[in-house]
């Protein structure tokens, strides 16, 4: 008599690795310095500049929204939803390529600023405690037992 196999699902209790709660963390910091950023852009929108005031309000709800998806993303990845890698890394690039101006105008600090992070969640999120956690790798347990 053949019984239907359960699929396999995360345990509420099973402890994240040291990786993911880092992931987590530092994605949820960038989320707050991009809404942090947000409120300064909102609150500079009334002084001159070369955008009309509607392009100035797009861009503050673009700001804003880049934020807030970023905070989910960590949210997300917390919860072990395997499509935040893909979100996570895209992010991480997108700093990558800003920090590099800012070695070329002479503001290292900055530039080490947005490149030290990206580069400490690019490397975490390939490790291979990381993808067992998403379940993209089974884990040392589940292969030993086979």
């Amino acid at each position: 008599m053949n019984q239907p196999v359960p699929e396999p699902s995360r345990p509420a209790t099973e402890r994240r690795p040291l990786s993911v709660l880092v992931i987590s963390a530092v994605l949820a910091i960038e989320g707050l310095a991009v809404l942090t950023y947000a409120l300064a852009y909102a609150l500079q929108l009334g002084e001159a500049g070369v955008l009309g005031m509607g392009a100035r309000i797009f861009m503050l709800v673009l700001i804003i929204a880049a934020g807030a998806w970023q905070l989910f993303v960590a949210y997300s990845f917390f919860a072990g939803r395997a499509w935040t890698r893909a979100a996570a890394l895209m992010w991480q690039v997108f700093q990558i390529i800003l920090a590099i101006p800012y070695f070329q105008t002479g503001d290292v600090l900055m530039a080490w600023l947005w490149l030290v992070p990206a580069a400490l969640i690019i490397v975490l999120l390939f490790d291979p405690r990381t993808t067992a956690f998403l379940g993209d790798r089974p884990t040392t347990e589940s292969t030993s037992a086979e």
